[in-house]
């Protein structure tokens, strides 16, 4: 049997599909043990560990480590953890503002070096350009001279 559209004929909708629920809305981040999933990835190196299956705790990577104390250094608690405040790594702080500031000193350095060397070199650009001039003058006078003489 044929379907012959006419008026009686409509064509039959899409079934809709329950949209799927993401796996974060799903699963807590305790009882996530991908070391990929990105959502809860905060949650895991803020507790300094990632789940597993059996039960045990996974290390942290080495990126992610360093990543968790510098968070735990600065970081404060959430009203659920109570009122007080976590104490900063005061000499954490101390070698990291020490080392920024060696780093801006280094840069200094280098851009004083290099705008030393601009200003050399623009120097030298100019009397570039003078000898350069000199030298096309005295060609013109050379070519005009050889023009009278018939050359």
């Amino acid at each position: 049997m044929e379907a012959n559209p006419g008026k009686d004929w409509a064509p039959q909708q899409p079934r809709q599909r329950r949209a799927r629920r993401a796996h974060h809305e799903i699963t807590s981040w305790e009882h996530c043990s991908n070391d990929n999933c990105n959502e809860p990835r905060w949650e895991k190196v803020d507790a300094g560990y990632y789940p597993r299956q059996i039960g045990e705790k996974g290390e942290l990577s080495k990126n992610d480590r360093r990543e968790h104390k510098k968070r735990r250094a600065v970081r404060t608690r959430l009203g659920g953890e109570g009122s007080e405040k976590t104490i900063p790594d005061v000499e954490a702080l101390e070698k990291t503002i020490w080392d920024l500031q060696s780093q801006l000193d280094c840069a200094a350095q280098t851009i004083v070096a290099k705008d030393n060397d601009l200003k050399r070199l623009d120097k030298e650009k100019e009397k570039f350009q003078q000898a350069y001039n000199r030298c096309k003058q005295r060609m013109r006078q050379i070519g005009g001279m050889l023009w009278k003489e018939g050359v």
